[in-house]
């Protein structure tokens, strides 16, 4: 009750002294947890919640959420699309336009695996654009506490991350566990999806993640600079070029709404 106490009073503290603020949202435990405590609040705000155009399962759960709440939510493409890979682990990312030359990094969250989507042509060659990000401050359910899949720990080291030319970063839930989180959820009974997350057994995700929006399983056997110079191709059922010289990989960064100094 102590962080949730301290929860409350730093949103207030940011809603005084921000004009334009926004909820970044992927409708996952975390998320619903700091929708709540806006609710319970009696605080309306617009919702950022990116999302890709395949596997509608994943979304169901967001959907009615929306639909349910009213919740105004908006989506935009990413202005580029990257590849990183730290060990084995191959990431398909998307620059979103946050300001006039500010980018933020997310993960579409790829998994090897047959799923008959392309990591080529269904995520590194979506359609992209430009936007301009009307938002002073995004709310984010980022916790200190969170494990990133590339980069481990990934604590937060302030509150607010303030970020030049760009919005800046409030992290109400910066103090909360995992533990905590669930807690709220059960005492507050706070909705949360079921196919994601199984609660017989510690509300851990289930393996099967047709409705874990967090993750995609995709062939990217093409873009791997690690395999060999010709890979095969479900999608064709033939033996293709490997092409990842041709592509755009970068060094794996931390996302901006991390926070780091």
């Amino acid at each position: 009750m102590d962080k949730l106490q301290r929860a409350e009073s730093f949103i207030r503290s940011v809603l005084s002294s921000y004009k334009n603020p926004v909820v970044m949202s992927s409708f996952g435990k975390d998320s619903m947890c700091l929708l709540h405590i806006l609710k319970t609040m009696k605080v309306t705000l617009p919702i950022l919640f990116h999302r890709e155009p395949f596997e509608p399962k994943k979304y169901a759960f967001a959907n009615r959420i929306i639909e349910q709440e009213g919740y105004v939510c908006y989506d935009y493409p990413p202005a580029l699309t990257q590849i990183a890979k730290v060990g084995e682990s191959i990431e398909i990312v998307n620059r979103y336009q946050v300001g006039p030359k500010k980018f933020t990094w997310l993960g579409t969250g790829i998994k090897e695996g047959e799923s008959g989507l392309c990591g080529l042509r269904d995520f590194y060659m979506k359609p992209t654009g430009s936007f301009n990000f009307p938002w002073d401050v995004v709310f984010v359910g980022h916790k200190s506490s969170d494990v990133d899949p590339l980069f481990g720990g990934v604590p937060l080291t302030v509150d607010i991350k303030a970020n030049e030319g760009g919005p800046d970063y409030a992290y109400p839930l910066r103090w909360f566990t995992d533990e905590d989180v669930w807690k709220y959820t059960e005492l507050f009974q706070v909705e949360y999806n079921d196919r994601r997350y199984d609660r017989e057994h510690g509300y851990r995700e289930f393996e099967d993640i047709r409705y874990n929006n967090d993750y995609y399983h995709a062939c990217v056997n093409c873009m791997d600079r690690d395999k060999p110079a010709t890979v095969y191709c479900p999608r064709l059922d033939c033996e293709v070029t490997n092409i990842s010289g041709s592509l755009r990989y970068v060094e794996a960064e931390k996302p901006e709404y991390i926070g780091k100094e």
